[in-house]
């Protein structure tokens, strides 16, 4: 892989930014709100410190550890799997799972980290960490350890994510890249070419042709968390930072927000977006959009992670490719591509046995035959061995690793903390309705934006 190169160019870009990552990724998945234990279902009780103590790590001795993660029943049996494959492979060394749902798992870990009650080994969403590190010294430092190879993780990766103070804190065990995913078929049926990164601009151009030979087809599936992304992605790329400063001031002029309205407003009166009310019925996963499906939509914004899925409802497999992430072209002040890790796992300073812990973590990390059974519950492996193994296998296919790949090259800048605020995205995305509405024209709109961004953050500020 090119991998190295363009990953210079994505540190360049990143350096010195706010250690907090963005949260427009796809979202975590559900399961009942129940923890439990994979091998019998019960609920699982937190490993008193007797018992923990009790554990030995003498190499050969028999050893047991914890290890906690959130996710849905695919996820839930990938890691059982796994660890029924080590246990093969290890007999001596027994892994208590805990597991519950994505709702309720920060709050669940943040109180065992408070009472030292928490696993050996834990996943951590990476939006989390610098809240978490700022309340106490729970993590072992990675550097100072020699059993764990987290050596072809790409640098950047781990600086931007997982070191604090100078020390490595965790490691993260997936990553996704945001990318637009392209029905090269039905581009075709069109007469569409597209074999390189759009500017917002050729889009729109694109989109008018495409919807005036066929009024039923758009360019864009795009619901309105969709848009709200674009929008984001825009303004970061004409500012070259952030949407919110770190004062919780607005980061953007009006000029920069009404460039964007612009671009919103003519999408949606030349067919390129899809109308709002009719993309917003499958607000969460376009993929089941039976425009997408019949090949009367051309793209869709989404994670490398969803790739897969959305190909599959294709006619045929392999009609789709991604490309990179569209910009606004000249001008642009930083790319166009968010790229964060799906999880991260962190080793509690308080394990009794670090070393088996850690012997255990780096096999799933490194492990080709690991890769082969997590299968793509995490998205993208974040070592080039389990990648490899992971496409080899038809776990994964090469154009989700080749957007990773490309989209090094075209990093943006992680959102900081103000950014991520909910009720912030929320006002963005009122205000950007009622220009695809048409119940306001882009200039009243920016000054309504302003207005009520202003009132929040004064709010929330305090």
């Amino acid at each position: 892989m090119k991998r190295w190169g363009k990953r210079v160019t994505a540190l360049c870009l990143t350096a010195g930014m706010v250690m907090l990552t963005g949260c427009s990724a796809a979202q975590p998945e559900k399961a009942a709100d129940t923890t439990t234990t994979a091998a019998t279902g019960d609920t699982a009780a937190p490993a008193t410190e007797k018992g923990a103590a009790e554990n030995t790590d003498a190499a050969g001795q028999e050893v047991s550890f914890r290890y906690e993660w959130w996710g849905g029943s695919a996820t839930h049996e990938a890691y059982t799997n796994l660890q029924a494959a080590y246990k093969e492979l290890h007999p001596e060394v027994t892994i208590e799972p805990e597991y519950s749902a994505f709702d309720g798992y920060q709050e669940k870990v943040v109180t065992q980290l408070a009472g030292g009650t928490v696993a050996d080994l834990f996943h951590i969403d990476a939006p989390w960490m610098m809240e978490w590190v700022g309340r106490g010294d729970y993590f072992t430092d990675l550097y100072q350890q020699d059993i764990l190879d987290y050596s072809s993780i790409g640098k950047e990766l781990l600086d931007q994510y997982c070191v604090f103070d100078g020390k490595l804190l965790a490691v993260p065990m997936g990553v996704q890249c945001s990318g637009m995913l392209l029905n090269t078929v039905a581009a075709e049926k069109y007469g569409l070419k597209i074999d390189h990164q759009l500017t917002w601009e050729e889009i729109i151009e694109l989109g008018k042709e495409l919807h005036e030979k066929d009024p039923d087809a758009y360019f864009f599936s795009a619901d309105h968390g969709h848009v709200l992304n674009a929008l984001l992605a825009m303004i970061k790329q004409r500012t070259g930072g952030q949407v919110i400063n770190d004062d919780f001031t607005i980061a953007f002029t009006k000029e920069d927000l009404l460039y964007v309205y612009n671009l919103i407003k003519q999408a949606y009166e030349s067919g390129v977006f899809e109308p709002m009310g009719e993309a917003d019925l499958y607000y969460g996963s376009s993929t089941p959009n039976p425009k997408w499906i019949n090949g009367e939509e051309i793209a869709c914004l989404v994670w490398n992670s969803e790739f897969t899925k959305v190909d599959d409802l294709l006619e045929g497999k392999d009609e789709a490719t991604m490309i990179l992430w569209p910009t606004i072209g000249e001008g642009a002040k930083q790319g166009s591509s968010q790229i964060r890790p799906t999880y991260l796992v962190g080793l509690s300073n308080s394990s009794k046995v670090p070393d088996t812990a850690l012997t255990y973590l780096n096999w799933q990390l490194n492990d080709p035959e690991a890769a082969k059974i997590l299968g793509s519950v995490r998205a993208v492996p974040t070592t080039e061995a389990q990648q490899k193994a992971a496409v080899e296998n038809g776990v994964l296919r090469q154009p989700v690793i080749d957007a990773l790949d490309e989209a090094y090259g075209n990093v943006q800048a992680r959102d900081n903390g103000p950014s991520q605020n909910s009720e912030l995205r929320d006002t963005l995305t009122d205000e950007f309705s009622k220009v695809a509405y048409g119940m306001a024209t882009p200039e009243e709109a920016v000054e309504s934006t302003f207005t009520a961004l202003e009132e929040v953050l004064q709010r929330i500020k305090k």
